[in-house]
């Protein structure tokens, strides 16, 4: 004789029971993993983003600095003197401040108007130059006034991706993150104080009163940031610009520019 069924028996589940509840499962993953995917992707656009701005504003404040240097004198009656032999390919005519080597590579020479200055690597003068400027504001005539000459190359290094600075032998990199760099001179017919042009090449004899740069940024890491196989529009606008033939889809790029005045050579 059967028993009857007990109400508090617990059976289990069926297996299709158990199969959509293995579906609904897995929906509810593929949409979590779908949502931690595209805020994952946001995020790093962001960040590339980010850094981009910052590495481009750092770039351009550091130009400016350096170029605001560029023709520094403690006494404008004197004149910078020509030399080719400081800093290798850096040749400047006699009041230059600064010498064109390339569109992406250009050098600057200044006094130093302090004990304290330091180069673009950072770098005190050495002892015989701090010791040479005791005491240079007090002292007249301000020629008698010994001023160590400072010259710097700024350059692209297109290996590490960086924008450096040399001074005697040693390179230094100041600025990582940067796919491309343009430098474009402002020049006139030498001792005009004027601009009659901008040229990547500008003429020897020409005095260079301005210059004018523009940088590419690449945002840091190799993860994909973008969700598109297509090239980024600042990058295309670059490659318009200077013929280059760029076609990364994965980074972000970001285009700087910015224009910088030589001291004493405007009117």
């Amino acid at each position: 004789m059967s028993q009857p069924p007990n109400p508090h028996h617990q059976t289990g589940l069926s297996l299709i029971e158990l199969m959509v509840a293995m579906l609904i499962g897995m929906f509810l993953i593929l949409g979590v993993t779908q949502i931690f995917i595209n805020n994952q992707t946001s995020y790093l656009f962001q960040q590339g983003q980010l850094g981009n701005q910052e590495n481009g504003r750092f770039s351009l404040a550091l130009l400016n600095q350096e170029l605001l240097k560029a023709g520094y004198r403690s006494n404008l009656v004197s004149t910078l003197p020509a030399d080719s032999s400081s800093l290798a390919g850096c040749n400047f005519q006699a009041g230059a401040a600064v010498a064109a080597i390339s569109e992406r590579s250009f050098c600057v020479q200044y006094q130093a108007t302090s004990q304290l200055d330091v180069t673009c690597q950072g770098n005190g003068l050495i002892a015989a130059d701090r010791n040479a400027i005791s005491t240079p504001y007090s002292v007249k005539p301000y020629e008698n006034v010994i001023r160590p000459r400072i010259v710097e190359k700024i350059s692209f290094d297109e290996t590490t991706s960086s924008i450096t600075c040399t001074t005697a032998a040693v390179a230094q990199q100041l600025v990582t993150g940067v796919r491309d760099v343009r430098f474009e001179y402002g020049a006139g017919p030498n001792k005009s104080r004027s601009v009659t042009s901008f040229s990547t090449s500008p003429v020897a004899s020409d005095s260079i009163a301005a210059v004018r740069y523009s940088i590419l940024m690449q945002s840091p890491g190799a993860a994909r940031v973008r969700d598109t196989t297509t090239v980024s529009p600042a990058l295309q606008e670059w490659n318009n610009r200077y013929g280059t033939n760029y076609s990364d889809v994965i980074s972000i790029y970001q285009i700087v520019q910015g224009t910088t005045m030589i001291r004493n050579q405007m009117k």
